[in-house]
């Protein structure tokens, strides 16, 4: 299938290689028409998805979601990048895999996507080790959650799974995730050099803050900008619940998930 400009396209994510194996032969045998982008996902018309999407299901494919495809202005280079993407090898001794289990768009930003994907290994072990290694990162080690920042990207890492917003688009979302399964095996076999960190480091700035806020300085809060509210936020003079914006509207909804856990990382 040839992208069609003027037509509207969904990208379908499963969850791992050998889901997406058997749901692309599912569909060539069932003569349907789609656009290979790796193992890992495929382009559908959007009228067809859901027809796709129940087809897949019946046959007993775990779809891992979807999101509009959204790269007409940069199509070549999307797929270009999609088959120079390589998983990382699988015979690590600590994380085999991270199978990713929900993908959809970021609610504040729909030209970005968030996620949700699965470890193959509980890594709690690993966290205090990693909140050593890993520049900027704050440890609560009562959930236990590791957060840190890469760009613009919040990536929250739990026992079991690891939360993803705003990745660029679903390579991109794939790479974060090779970057993870590596480092988390890194840090394993190198844990004897490491000393571990359990301390909660509070490394996130008021300016990383402030992006996840609405940014319309509206004073609700009693702040004269939104910026001054992240300032009073880090320094525990504000409640995040005194955001009105970021507390009530639909739109924000995405951000005050993301800035619930930072809090709840940083025990603001």
């Amino acid at each position: 299938m040839e992208i069609d400009r003027d037509k509207n396209y969904e990208i379908i994510v499963l969850p791992n290689q050998d889901v997406g194996l058997k749901a692309q032969q599912i569909l060539v045998t069932r003569q349907v028409d789609f656009k290979h982008i790796s193992t890992l996902a495929v382009v559908v018309p959007e009228e067809k998805h859901q027809e796709v999407c129940r087809l897949l299901i019946d046959e007993g494919v775990l779809i891992g979601g979807y999101y509009k495809f959204l790269y007409r202005d940069y199509e070549e280079d999307f797929f270009r990048k999609a088959q120079d993407y390589k998983p990382s090898a699988t015979e690590e001794e600590f994380l085999k895999s991270i199978t990713l289990c929900y993908v959809a768009p970021c609610i504040a930003d729909e030209t970005k996507i968030r996620l949700i994907a699965y470890f193959s290994y509980d890594i709690s072990e690993i966290l205090p080790y990693l909140n050593a290694v890993i520049k900027g990162a704050s440890y609560n080690k009562n959930l236990p959650v590791l957060t840190y920042t890469k760009g613009r990207r919040m990536i929250n890492l739990y026992n079991i799974k690891v939360a993803i917003a705003k990745a660029d688009d679903i390579i991109d979302a794939w790479n974060i995730l090779n970057e993870i399964k590596e480092l988390v095996n890194k840090t394993y076999r190198d844990k004897d050099k490491i000393k571990p960190n359990y301390e909660g480091k509070v490394k996130i700035t008021a300016l990383q803050i402030y992006g996840w806020l609405p940014k319309s300085n509206c004073r609700a809060c009693g702040e004269a900008t939104c910026l001054a509210f992240a300032v009073k936020l880090l320094q525990g003079e504000q409640k995040l619940g005194n955001c009105i914006p970021l507390a009530r509207e639909q739109k924000f909804s995405e951000n005050r998930k993301i800035m619930n856990e930072i809090a709840e990382a940083l025990g603001i």
